[in-house]
């Protein structure tokens, strides 16, 4: 129960650093937002988030005298509450990128300028509600009633915001396709039709987010984590569903076939498959390709694994036992199939 103790406070100073965010981004907002309703609202959320972020400070005083000492396991768990919050440092460019696409840059500045303003305040504020979902399990788990309750109201208030705004990110797109040269927008179609869509399957993957973070908050503060975590995995999915296509880890994505893709995919990280996998989802959804990413779903023989290069793996299969010798071996075979590692691994393995 100490280590679930300690675990809150991090967990509640994550929160306030996602609400603070929030009052930068809005502020910023504001200075170049046309006076009217929406304006007013940013202003007003400004107020109702400072008045949170006080409120997580008290409860962090609350809690301090009861902290005692902070362990691996709440590094763990503080890097858990931290990858739940990772979506906000993704770039939700929902409107931007289907706009760009189709306009090819004839975008007006100022309409442009709002709907990106928008995309950003939806980041931050789908950060701030992950954080407190996060922070939320956490005090569950420790059986802290009043952290618990006071996360769950701060979620709550995050969620309403999240609504809103996802409906500001839409409208903005409709303003922008509307104010582009020779574009014109009809009721319930085309680009203000796609970007709405887009929208919404942003927000379903930020819900993923913070429920799947709360589950494996909740294992790390009790142990170790041994696989890729939950929120990690679904923030590099949500990631790869708002990615353009010429920042993809395989050029020429759409252009390829099933087959061609497949035959890359294999030397992608586990990462870059997330991103991938996200794209796929959101644009051509083909069964092989999907398919064929899962067959190479796996966790890493070690950590950064993935990012070394054949030479590194080799000298490192020097110094571990037989069995994470095999692991590598099942590992490269199934994926960049490089026969350097493969045959130092075997010759590990044999030892």
């Amino acid at each position: 129960m100490t280590v679930m103790t300690d675990a809150l406070v991090p967990a509640l100073e994550d929160a306030r650093e996602a609400h603070e965010a929030v009052i930068d981004r809005f502020r910023a907002d504001v200075t170049i937002t046309p006076p009217g309703p929406y304006r007013q609202m940013l202003e007003r959320q400004v107020d109702d988030v400072q008045n949170s972020i006080q409120r997580i400070e008290h409860q962090v005083r609350e809690l301090r005298p009861r902290s005692g000492l902070v362990g691996d396991t709440l590094e763990i768990a503080r890097s858990i509450s931290r990858s739940a919050v990772r979506t906000a440092m993704l770039p939700l460019a929902i409107g931007s990128t289907l706009a760009t696409e189709m306009l090819r840059g004839r975008w007006p500045n100022d309409e442009r300028r709002l709907l990106r303003n928008a995309e950003d305040e939806y980041a931050v504020t789908a950060r701030a509600l992950a954080a407190c979902r996060a922070g939320q399990s956490i005090a569950e788990e420790a059986r802290d009633q009043a952290t618990a309750d006071l996360l769950a109201a701060l979620r709550r208030q995050d969620q309403e915001l999240l609504e809103r705004l996802e409906a500001s990110v839409a409208d903005r797109a409709r303003a922008v396709a509307a104010a582009a040269n020779g574009f014109r927008v009809e009721n319930g179609g085309g680009l203000a039709d796609a970007a709405a869509r887009a929208v919404r399957t942003a927000a379903d993957r930020v819900q993923d987010v913070a429920q799947s973070s709360g589950r494996r908050a909740r294992g790390a503060a009790e142990g170790a984590v041994r696989e890729m975590p939950d929120a990690t995995r679904m923030a590099e999915e949500v990631q790869g569903a708002v990615t353009r296509e010429q920042e993809l880890p395989i050029p020429r994505f759409s252009q390829l076939s099933v087959d061609d893709v497949k035959r890359q995919l294999r030397s992608l990280s586990q990462s870059d498959l997330t991103v991938i996998e996200g794209y796929e989802r959101t644009h051509a959804n083909r069964p092989g390709v999907l398919d064929a990413i899962e067959q190479l779903r796996g966790s890493e023989p070690w950590e950064g694994y993935d990012t070394m290069n054949p030479d590194k793996i080799t000298a490192q299969l020097q110094n571990v036992p037989s069995g994470v010798a095999r692991q590598v071996l099942e590992y490269e075979r199934r994926h960049r199939q490089r026969q350097e590692v493969i045959s130092a691994a075997e010759a590990r393995a044999a030892q």
